[in-house]
């Protein structure tokens, strides 16, 4: 390679970082609705979604996307309420019946709306907005899709091919002091966003992803069926090893007694807190009933109102609020 050539290729990266930061610095600026104090975001078909993960074009392809595989699995969860709890229990029991590698998590992981980073777009000559699913045949089986849309976004087909569904839930009171403390530390909200602010949006549904009770609504007829698996984040937490049996079981893979140790041992909030580090953004407290330092009196009781209003007809969930 000549030294004119060398120059010209570094130029082309320093101008794609350039591309990329301005893409960056767009999305900090782009706020539509400043009342909502969301930073950079976009509504397809009445869900907020954020402009830094999302795209009209990404939730598109996610409707359409049909290329699933037999040992598939889907974990759906609304923001904060044991995305990475489930998929990490998922992961560990595939590695220990060895039917992946250690440390292979990334290489079976495919996020169902997100878009990729602008800096890898430009690289890959991606320009149909596809998002992570126009890789979605690379990943290594068994893959293992994740998602925080609602039911009424996802692939059309899911039911009909019978994919393995795992949904995981949290009352909504811990979610939303949950999704505040992750929403400021992820700067997906404007720093100045108070915490009453946030807990007003929440409630009107107002925020990333859209209305919790929405959500639950729309996966909430699917529940039951033979090809869903629906967890509860409190006893994911008071009863791991049980939860661990039960998800093993759901995904067919016989694991031994010992097995069953490990992965429990791998997945209890504390080991996986000391794997991403202190401070991570993903991993805070973990606890159940932490609302109560955090909701105030009236908010509490706007809370309880609204459970009763959004969530009637759901008793049978028997959400578990650590009272």
């Amino acid at each position: 390679m000549t030294i004119k050539n060398t120059i010209i290729n570094y130029l082309r990266i320093i101008v794609l970082y350039m591309l990329s930061w301005i893409n960056a610095f767009k999305v900090k600026l782009g706020i539509l609705k400043e009342k909502y104090g969301i930073i950079g975001f976009l509504q397809v078909d009445g869900l907020k979604l954020s402009r830094k993960f999302s795209s009209e074009e990404s939730i598109a392809a996610v409707k359409e996307f049909d290329s699933f595989k037999p040992d598939d699995v889907i974990i759906g969860t609304y923001p904060k309420t044991g995305t990475h709890f489930a998929m990490g229990v998922v992961h560990s029991i595939y590695k220990e019946k060895g039917l992946v590698e250690p440390n292979s998590l990334m290489s079976h992981i495919n996020g169902l709306e997100f878009e990729l980073p602008t800096i890898l777009r430009l690289l890959s000559g991606q320009t149909g907005g596809q998002g992570l699913l126009a890789y979605a045949d690379k990943s290594k089986s068994p893959r293992i899709f994740i998602t925080h849309l609602p039911w009424d976004f996802w692939p059309r087909r899911v039911m009909e091919k019978k994919v393995k569904v795992i949904f995981c839930m949290r009352n909504p009171k811990d979610t939303v002091c949950s999704y505040f403390a992750f929403a400021h530390k992820r700067a997906s909200i404007r720093a100045d966003t108070t915490w009453n602010t946030f807990f007003a949006n929440f409630i009107e549904g107002n925020v990333v992803y859209g209305s919790y009770a929405h959500y639950m609504r729309t996966w909430y007829p699917y529940r039951n069926n033979e090809n869903v698996l629906s967890l509860q984040f409190e006893d994911m937490r008071e009863d791991l090893e049980g939860n661990v049996r039960r998800i093993a079981e759901f995904l067919g893979v016989d694991l031994t007694e010992e097995q069953i140790r490990k992965v429990t041992e791998a997945n209890t909030f504390e080991s996986r807190k000391k794997e991403f580090g202190r401070g991570h953004a993903i991993y805070r407290s973990g606890k159940s009933g932490g609302w109560k330092a955090e909701l105030t009196v009236e908010q509490n009781e706007v809370m309880n109102e609204w459970i009763n209003t959004e969530l009637d007809g759901m008793e049978d969930l028997k959400l578990k609020y650590g009272d």
